[in-house]
């Protein structure tokens, strides 16, 4: 009975590149939506990794609420587990627009778009592991930041090429409103990625 007085530990960074993982898989799938692969089944594997995610995400906040020892400050931990539960959600959301987008979304800027955030989402593993030993990871946020930029410019070229085609019937017009709010959707999970980045990088300098 007196082991169970004793504080205990959970493997919280385990837990957290688990998460890592599926978000990079979510990714991984998206790609091969865009490349046009087995569409319906990646998306539905989308939706799957997702709730794997809601899942794991609610496992470490109960850990959090039951752990007397942590790695790392628990604010931290919190914030990281957050910051990747965003960006499944984001994926889910951007996943289910290009759904909508149909047959019309193979565009070469989003595919490069969604190729460069896959690359930013496995940078932030390489950075979480990266965390876990308390090592300064200042070269791969580099990498991570080049990749942010890449995506924005594709993004201004891929509304520009957009914009530019004539609206001369209702299904072209329909594109344009469906394809701005795609890449309404892509912007803003480009940025939650490099939001995990920040909050990475943020934790990292109280340790290293």
């Amino acid at each position: 009975m007196f082991a169970h007085l004793l504080p205990h530990s959970v493997p919280f960074f385990e837990l957290l590149e688990e998460q890592n993982k599926i978000i990079r898989n979510m990714a991984t799938c998206l790609c091969h939506v865009t490349d046009m692969k087995n569409t319906e089944e990646n998306l539905k594997q989308i939706n799957v990794l997702e709730e794997e995610a809601d899942s794991l995400n609610r496992k470490i906040t109960w850990h959090l609420s039951q752990t007397f020892i942590t790695p790392i400050d628990r604010e931290d931990i919190h914030a990281i587990n957050l910051a990747q539960e965003r960006v499944a959600d984001g994926l889910q959301n951007l996943a289910s627009r290009v759904f909508v987008c149909g047959g019309s979304y193979p565009r070469f800027s989003t595919k490069m778009i969604i190729q460069n955030l896959s690359g930013m989402l496995d940078d932030t593993q390489v950075m979480l592991e990266e965390l876990a030993k308390k090592k300064d990871f200042s070269a791969v946020l580099h990498s991570l930041k080049t990749r942010k930029a890449d995506c924005e410019m594709l993004q201004a070229a891929g509304r520009a090429e957009m914009m530019e085609s004539e609206m001369d019937s209702f299904e072209k017009v329909r594109n344009v409103i469906v394809w701005s709010q795609a890449y309404d959707r892509l912007e803003h999970v480009v940025d939650l990625a490099s939001d995990l980045a920040d909050t990475l990088e943020q934790v990292v300098l109280k340790y290293v």
